[in-house]
């Protein structure tokens, strides 16, 4: 476990494995509930085993900071791009949120990464029939929901379109989404941007790194090696 600090900020970033030749993957959490230990109990000690993982924490998330402000994804990107300065060009594993801040960081500074897997990206509308948040949920995130930015600045994001995508044309790309996810069309919109994009449906919801540990893990690790990433 480390602190950073960057762009003014207090971050917490956790390292995993070792430099073996192989392009690192950073692997970047959703909001709200998500932290570095969405990854770190889950996928992370697995892809760990042959080449460097890092795991950051969004501010106001895990061991970061809160900030009052900068949920947005150009200022996500430009935290992501301070917490990996020190990294060659790496491979990135977004899970919700952070599939759109890896999809707009990688279109923003081109040549820094090797490959993108899209874990349930919330590309699409989502289709919440029968879907419900939890009051504990709701509990957990209240200084989130209350004290910054956050919720603004999402209903002010605009969703990752099939235009955004195509321009990833020359990247490795992976989505993978839930039979269960409200996001579970997203899978479509990449197919329709990414012809040559690698699609996969598991069962299970929008938390695939827990619902669906033991298949995503293989999948995750089979497509990094087969991007050469």
């Amino acid at each position: 476990m480390a602190y950073v600090r960057a762009r003014g900020i207090r971050f917490h970033v956790v390292d995993l494995g070792r430099d073996t030749g192989r392009s690192p993957v950073v692997m970047l959490h959703g909001l709200f509930t998500g932290s570095a230990a969405s990854w770190f109990f889950t996928v992370a000690p697995a892809l760990a085993r042959t080449r460097r993982v890092r795991l950051p924490d969004w501010r106001g998330h895990g061991l970061t900071e809160r900030t009052p402000t900068g949920y947005d994804t150009a200022t996500m990107a430009d935290d992501l791009a301070a917490l990996t300065a020190d990294l060659p060009p790496f491979a990135i594993t977004g899970h919700s949120y952070g599939a759109t801040v890896a999809v707009r960081f990688a279109r923003a500074h081109p040549g820094r990464t090797t490959a993108l897997a899209l874990v349930d990206p919330p590309f699409v509308e989502a289709d919440l029939r029968g879907h419900t948040v939890p009051d504990v949920v709701r509990g957990a995130v209240a200084d989130l929901l209350t004290l910054t930015s956050l919720p603004s600045d999402l209903a002010a994001e605009p969703p990752v379109t099939a235009a955004e995508l195509a321009e990833l044309a020359g990247l490795p790309v992976l989505a993978v989404v839930g039979s269960g996810s409200p996001f579970r069309a997203a899978a479509d919109l990449v197919g329709q941007a990414l012809p040559t994009a690698r699609r996969h449906v598991l069962t299970g919801g929008h938390d695939l790194h827990i619902t669906a540990r033991a298949r995503l893990t293989p999948l995750l690790g089979a497509f990094l090696e087969e991007a050469h990433a």
